[in-house]
């Protein structure tokens, strides 16, 4: 299975459902079922209104599968800027140029499977 990996606390809103378009530098062609990798770095500065997003009781896993996701198109975020929840806009990067993948049907795993993750698309095997 395809997966990517993104670092949390945008990998738990993800599987969560909280986030329904993945932003990235470039257009994605991949399309369907793929695995949501959260990255291991804990460091990472996130702004504070994404802290208000992710409920605090909320146990963040890293270093692993958290669940699965369709992408089911790839578009310009230019093309639906406008269209943004506030939340949606807090949780990615929207600036022109950028793509947004669009996320539907995420199914977060009752335990996250411990995984290593790569940069770009990777192939997970499932355990």
């Amino acid at each position: 299975m395809k997966a990517f990996t993104v670092y949390q606390p945008y990998a738990y809103a993800i599987i969560a459902g909280l986030k329904q378009y993945e932003t990235r530098p470039r257009r994605t062609n991949v399309r369907g079922r793929v695995a949501v990798h959260a990255g291991k770095a804990k460091d990472v500065l996130i702004p504070r209104p994404v802290e208000l997003i992710i409920p605090k009781s909320t146990v963040l896993h890293y270093g692993a599968v958290l669940g699965t996701v369709e992408i089911v198109d790839c578009i310009p975020v230019g093309d639906l800027i406008d269209k943004l929840s506030e939340q949606e806009q807090l949780l990615g990067d929207y600036t022109l140029g950028q793509f947004a993948w669009v996320l539907q049907n995420p199914v977060m795993f009752d335990k996250p499977i411990p995984a290593r993750g790569f940069q770009g698309w990777w192939n997970w095997k499932e355990a």
